[in-house]
């Protein structure tokens, strides 16, 4: 009875970290994929009219590291490079090289908050395809768009909280905390045109999708 019993324990036992070494392959498998879009090599210099300013990018990576959501963002992104440029921005944003364009005149928090926001992007890649296909559904295609949007203004929300700051910077900043994610994606989906401190995203994401599955191809 006693062998068996010892048995049993082990093949319990055996169980467990198995199970336990899978869960871990597939947090570093996850790990390792968000790492991979996020893009490899050198960041370009920052454009006209913005500039480096070393000392307060690393100011905004240890407030973002200072929050539950920064450090998983920061994790993420890992090695890959990310240039902080500072200049005057009504609505900062990010390149498809990885190039943050980030309001000088704001706040180191708000500032961070918003990084993070674009860095979503940088590390789950950006809201629209890289190529649109000849007779996309482009209904579908703005909507996925929009709820990539959604997430990270979500994101955003959350680390201005995290960070002190308590001034609305969005007009559906009150909605999403009452309703969540699905606030801001309605929002989004009903003023195609912008608001408040925001560009016209659905507009903008419209017109691209119209132009590129109209586009002549090779």
């Amino acid at each position: 009875m006693g062998a068996k019993r010892t048995v049993r324990i082990g093949s319990r036992s055996v169980a467990v970290i198995a199970c336990v070494a899978l869960a871990a392959a597939v947090v570093a498998m996850l790990v390792r994929d968000a790492r991979e879009s996020a893009g490899a090599g050198p960041a370009p210099p920052c454009p006209e009219a913005f500039f480096d300013q070393p000392a307060r990018a690393e100011r905004l990576r240890g407030l973002l590291g200072s929050t539950e959501d920064g450090r998983a963002l920061l994790d993420a992104l890992g090695e890959s490079e990310v240039r902080f440029c500072f200049g005057t921005i009504e609505v900062p944003v990010v390149t498809s090289e990885r190039v943050l364009l980030l309001d000088t005149r704001a706040a180191d928090p708000e500032s961070a908050a918003r990084a993070g926001h674009l860095l979503q992007h940088v590390v789950r890649g950006a809201p629209m395809p890289a190529e649109i296909a000849p007779g996309v559904d482009c209904d579908a295609v703005v909507l996925a768009a929009l709820e990539r949007e959604a997430a990270a203004y979500a994101l955003e929300i959350r680390l201005r909280r995290a960070l002190g700051v308590h001034e609305r910077r969005y007009a559906f900043e009150d909605a999403y905390a009452e309703a969540g994610e699905h606030a801001i994606l309605d929002y989004l989906v009903e003023h195609p045109e912008g608001g408040p401190g925001m560009d016209g995203l659905g507009a903008a994401y419209r017109q691209r999708c119209e132009l590129g599955r109209a586009a002549p191809r090779r």
